[in-house]
This record gives structure tokens, sequence and C-alpha cells, in this order.
């Protein structure tokens, strides 16, 4: 468990260092289960420090966290909290694990999707990995204060390798999809005021 842990970490540490040479690596290698394992090992991380930030006096908001789950977590842990009577802080980390896994079929769904749209090859397999090894950034550091822009920015930066490694699709496909996606969230961020909300 810890050695499958560290591995996992240490594919982290490598994307974040090269992610174009990793990408090109992974795009051959790895199965869903591994995937999904990698994808759980940093949620898992995110679930515990997430909570430690929001005592700490940051909520998971659209300016201090970078995931869904996070913000989704945070908004309806109150909610057990006063029906169940634990704290929310504890609610937060459940949930937003539990979120993060409930979410990963829609943006799996929505990346391949857009993928064959863009002309990709790959399979729902590679769309998996164009969801999740991207986001690592995000995941990884989306305890973070004010991380939403910072982190979000970098995991659009990924998803340009990983649309083009992932699925075939070209360099210029992948760069523009990838700056759409990012200025959707930008544009959405604006649109809100900075308010609390919850992202599609």
């Amino acid at each position: 468990m810890i050695r499958e842990l560290y591995r996992n970490f240490e594919t982290g540490k490598e994307i974040l260092i090269s992610p174009h040479t990793l990408f090109e690596r992974l795009s051959t290698e790895g199965n869903a289960t591994s995937v999904f394992k990698y994808y759980i090992a940093l949620n898992l991380v995110l679930a515990i420090l997430t909570p430690i930030i929001n005592i700490l006096g940051f909520p998971s908001d659209v300016i201090h966290a970078s995931t869904n789950a996070q913000m989704a977590a945070y908004k309806y842990s109150p909610v057990l909290e006063q029906y169940l009577v634990i704290s929310r802080h504890f609610w937060t980390g459940i949930l937003t694990l539990t979120f993060a896994v409930l979410n990963l079929p829609e943006f799996v769904l929505f990346y391949h999707l857009s993928a064959k749209l863009l002309g990709g090859k790959g399979g729902w397999l590679a769309s998996l990995k164009t969801v999740v090894y991207p986001a690592t950034p995000s995941i990884l550091f989306g305890w973070v204060p004010y991380s939403d822009f910072i982190f979000g920015l970098w995991t659009g930066l990924f998803l340009v390798p990983g649309f083009h490694y992932f699925h075939k699709i070209s360099w210029g496909k992948s760069t523009g999809f990838a700056a759409f996606l990012v200025g959707l969230q930008v544009l959405y961020v604006i649109l809100s005021g900075g308010r609390w909300l919850i992202e599609p």
C-alpha cells in the first residue's frame, strides 16, 4: 500500500517536471485501474488537507479551491453536520473524495466527446488519462489558498500534451481547445463576481 502510494506520487512529480515525456510514455502504458488508483491517491491527500485549510480560515470557494469536489464538499458539509452532529470538517474530507469519484465519469465523457469532435483516435482509457493526468497540479495543490487560477491554468497547459499524446490530436487543435476551456473558466469566475460557485 505504502509502496503503491509512493509510486503514484513519483508519477505526479514526473508529470510536474516533464509532462511531455511522461504523457508520451503513459499513452502506451497503464490500464484503467492504475489510472484510477493514481487519481484516488492524489484526491486522498486533497481530502485530508482541504479541511485543515478550512479550519485555518480559507473557504473552499472559487478563489481558494482548485476542484469542483472541494467546492461541493464545502457547500454540503454543514448540512451533514447539522443532521448527523459530526464536525463539518470531517464531512468536508469525506465529501471531497466522494465528489471527486462521482465527478470523474462526467469529465471522462465530456473529454471523450470533445476529443472525438476534434478528430481524436483514442478510446475511453485515453479519455480517462486525459482527465486524470493533466489535472495533477489542481488535485495535488488544490488545497493551497488562492490556488484556483494558478493551478487551473497549469492544468490547462497540461491538457495540451494530454490531448496530443493520449488522443493523437494535433498540437494546434489541442492548444486551441485547452485555451478555450481555460477561457471559459476565467469568464465564469468573472461573471460570478468572484462569489462562491460550483462549476459545471
